[in-house]
């Protein structure tokens, strides 16, 4: 069972302190550096030439749309923060 409080007890306590708004934000940063690297290693995979292509064709897509993904979350987070 899930403990319930009241609404006027939530909106008392601060959504995030300094600290915690700092931790936020060098996670999204870190995440975004990891975006990159995925985008990275997925363009170099779409970009190979055919004879060094590994079998999975797909995996240059998949990395690239993770990427995109995570910067796409990483944004959201900063516009809260901001």
């Amino acid at each position: 069972m899930v403990k319930q409080t009241s609404t006027a007890r939530r909106r008392k306590a601060p959504l995030a302190t300094p600290d915690r708004l700092d931790r936020i934000q060098n996670a999204s940063w870190e995440l975004s550096a990891i975006g990159e690297c995925l985008a990275a290693i997925g363009r170099d995979l779409e970009l190979a030439p055919s004879a060094q292509k590994p079998p999975a064709g797909g995996t240059g897509n998949a990395l690239n749309w993770l990427a995109t993904e995570i910067d796409r979350r990483c944004a959201l987070i900063d516009e809260v923060l901001s």
